[in-house]
């Protein structure tokens, strides 16, 4: 903006300058010609009394050169046809004794007047002679005028410095007003741009994005209302994305639990068919069968029962009940249900109040420790540590085991919701333990290196 105002400036400047000398030119020549139109009208009035003779010219006008002179303020010499000086209001030099050769051959009938300019050994002028011929009644010519008319130039280039002065001075106080508008206009619209440029940066696509309100009419408003309407659709373009993954997501499980529910399923009837088919009332052993039947079927029961429950509490979290607890005394008591001799609880501080279920901490970090627990083979000891660390933000929870680490393959899908055959768990604990973790706006994540162990880390805002 500064280089489109002094540029602007600097054109205003050029063309004011040229049309100043032009009109100063103009005007000179105008008062010239004002000058000698009156001179000549004078003139023709002295020698227009009867038909005048060209020896009669100097006798006719006589001392009223000098008053004609004096009041326009100009000289005035009379020469003969031949070009010799007749009479003026000053005395001739030797250069203005005579008229040049050149000027006669050039002035005539057709061309009775010539002007011609010269440039004075005074720099600060120039000179203009005009020469023609002055007619008697009869339209004959009897003398030739001439006007060595001086231009001072040192007025015009004073008056031309003046305004120049004026103008740098005007255009200097212009520039530092408009500096000071661009200055004050620039950080207006950057604070726009960087307020603008933060929502842009803070938009994703599980935040809250908020529309931009902008009431200023502008360069940025068509921006503004070009992001408001693409916030619009990406918000119908994510809820639509949201739904179809958790859909999709429910749609596996439900896969899943069917699958799971029909392992135990299958055995169970194949054993009652079995049954029937050997089934004999008057066997001695048939109460011995029953029995062992019986339990089968119950065992089996309970193995769909565990994968219920599981898929239960992961499609339904409880109630929270949150609390301000001693995170210290929390996990203390969560470990009392391991193996002390394996298990290293490392803190540096007595109590660190966190706002949580109780119950709900303690069933995260059960499952990531009884997980490390089985992840540790048979012919090697268990080297459990539990690391708790805080600041101002966030308390972090870090468990470290020696056991097989997670095969890098499988780590993308470790959080998913994954059953297998096994009685003991129905594979959904990770997936659980992630859950209440978020439903805490808290992190979870974890490294590991197969035959080393792993670290699982997650962290809960204090939101004190």
């Amino acid at each position: 903006m500064i280089l489109v105002v002094i540029s602007t400036i600097f054109a205003m400047g050029i063309i004011t300058f040229y049309q100043y000398i032009k009109i100063a030119k103009d005007y000179n020549n105008r008062r010239l010609e004002r000058k000698e139109q009156l001179i000549i009208e004078t003139f023709d009035y002295l020698l227009s009394n009867r038909n005048t003779k060209a020896k009669e010219v100097k006798e006719k006008i006589g001392n009223k050169i000098y008053e004609i002179a004096d009041i326009n303020n100009i000289d005035i010499n009379f020469y003969s046809l031949d070009g010799k000086f007749i009479l003026g209001n000053k005395i001739p030099t030797q250069k203005t004794e005579f008229i040049s050769k050149e000027i006669l051959k050039n002035l005539n009938r057709n061309n009775d007047r010539i002007e011609i300019t010269e440039k004075s050994p005074n720099a600060n002028s120039n000179s203009t002679s005009v020469y023609r011929y002055i007619y008697n009644n009869d339209y004959q010519p009897i003398a030739i005028i001439n006007f060595p008319y001086l231009h001072d130039d040192y007025f015009l280039k004073k008056d031309f410095y003046d305004l120049l002065y004026r103008y740098v001075a005007i255009m200097f106080i212009v520039m530092i007003i408009s500096g000071i508008f661009s200055w004050f206009f620039s950080q207006n619209l950057t604070k726009r741009i960087k307020e603008i440029a933060y929502r842009l940066s803070d938009t994703g696509a599980l935040s809250h994005n908020r529309p931009i309100l902008y009431s200023y009419i502008d360069e940025i408003s068509p921006l503004v209302s070009a992001y408001n309407t693409m916030l619009s659709k990406f918000k119908q373009q994510t809820d639509a994305l949201i739904k179809a993954e958790k859909d999709s997501a429910w749609q596996e499980m439900a896969r899943q639990v069917a699958h799971e529910i029909k392992n135990p399923l299958t055995p169970m009837k194949l054993e009652i068919q079995s049954f029937q088919m050997k089934f004999n009332p008057k066997d001695p052993e048939v109460v011995s069968k029953l029995n062992i039947l019986f339990q089968s079927l119950i065992q089996q029961i309970n193995t769909i029962s565990s994968i219920a429950e599981a898929f239960s509490d992961f499609a339904k979290m409880p109630l929270k009940k949150d609390e301000r607890i001693n995170v210290i005394e929390v996990v203390k008591n969560c470990l009392e249900i391991f193996p002390s001799q394996y298990l290293v609880m490392d803190y540096l501080e007595d109590s660190i109040i966190l706002n949580i279920d109780p119950n709900l901490l303690n069933r995260v970090l059960t499952n990531l420790i009884k997980n490390a627990f089985q992840s540790v083979p048979e012919k090697r000891i268990p080297n459990i540590i539990v690391k708790i660390r805080h600041d101002i933000r966030m308390v972090y929870f870090i468990i470290i085991d020696n056991g097989n680490g997670i095969p890098e393959k499988i780590q993308p899908k470790i959080f998913t919701p994954q059953f297998s055959t096994k009685t003991s768990g129905s594979g959904l604990g990770l997936a659980i333990t992630k859950k209440i973790i978020e439903e805490y706006d808290g992190n979870i994540s974890f490294f590991s290196e197969v035959g080393e162990g792993t670290v699982f880390k997650f962290e809960i805002p204090k939101n004190e």
